[in-house]
């Protein structure tokens, strides 16, 4: 019979990581399908592990040293038996259809399955304005899920072939991007990624601005890292099928709209805070923005060495 296996990256998640772990016990699976949970834990030292202890029946604890998000994954992958590799983060909830969706998918032909979920939890502010900012972003508009290039790490999924042929996620940097790259290289080796929509499934966005500015410090420096290995590769950018005008004006320096883009964050924000009627979208996109604008910077010129 065919295996599902559900992976779950955690470092010290105790506030999220047990609902994570409830919704997918509750989940369902196509008939005939089995099912096996890994957490790959980091070691963590809240009370992640008395929460790992009483789902200690249902799931296989792996550790990992915590140095990097990709080495992670990989041992998450390389640890999983099944034929079908399912991530979900420790700060996510899943809905009873999730992977009957994600398998039905793969069944009609994908071999990556990117999953765009529902509205999340919203008990500040911060919450509630990050839903609103993937509700109304570009991430996953028509445009980007037509012939998709790239699939997002919280619930990225795909067959164990894709993983062996792409030669599993990049190792270094820590940070985010992971995902980005792993699925681009799966891209250009002839994969088929497809989008679906959970509108159970959901994410736990940061709570404050601490959290915040972290966690778009670290995906910055990872997005440096994607800069820097992508920059003379012309497909990667016109997967983002941005305005044509950026691609002419910007010409063979397209790499660098990123970092462009974030710099404009005023004048987008307000654009957003205009179109939706909160006036509090202005500084948060602005604080969100800029805060990956500082991750970008501070460690594009390590990237550039790099590649």
């Amino acid at each position: 019979m065919p295996m599902v296996s559900i992976l779950v990256l955690s470092k010290n998640n105790g506030r999220t990581i047990g609902r994570t772990l409830l919704s997918i016990l509750k989940s369902k699976l196509p008939p005939h399908y089995l099912r096996e949970i890994i957490v790959i834990d980091a070691h963590s030292n809240d009370n992640t592990p008395d929460i790992l202890r009483l789902f200690s029946k249902h799931i296989r604890v792996v550790y990992d040293e915590g140095k990097g998000i990709g080495i992670a994954r990989n041992l998450g992958v390389l640890s999983a038996k099944g034929d079908i590799i399912c991530f979900v983060d420790a700060d996510c909830v899943v809905g009873e259809d999730h992977f009957v969706k994600i398998i039905q998918a793969i069944e009609g032909g994908a071999d990556i399955v990117d999953v765009r979920g529902g509205l999340g939890f919203s008990e500040t502010l911060f919450e509630k304005l990050e839903n609103i900012v993937w509700m109304i972003g570009r991430a996953y508009s028509e445009e980007l899920i037509r012939d998709r290039c790239f699939a997002g790490g919280a619930f990225i999924s795909f067959r164990r072939e894709v993983f062996n042929e792409v030669g599993g996620f990049w190792t270094y940097p820590p940070y985010g991007g992971d995902d980005i790259d792993f699925s681009y290289r799966a891209y250009r080796r002839g994969f088929k990624i497809k989008t679906v929509y959970v509108s159970r499934t959901c994410s736990r966005h940061r709570r404050g601005p601490k959290e915040l500015i972290k966690q778009q410090i670290g995906w910055g420096k990872g997005y440096s890292h994607i800069i820097a290995k992508y920059r003379n590769d012309t497909m990667f950018w016109r997967c983002y099928r941005w305005n044509n005008l950026v691609y002419r004006f910007l010409d063979n320096m397209i790499f660098l709209y990123p970092i462009v883009a974030a710099l404009m964050a005023p004048i987008r924000g307000l654009i957003l805070a205009i179109r939706t009627g909160i006036l509090h979208l202005l500084p948060y996109w602005i604080i969100r923005r800029w805060a990956f604008l500082l991750g970008m910077l501070s460690e594009l010129r390590n990237a550039l060495a790099r590649y």
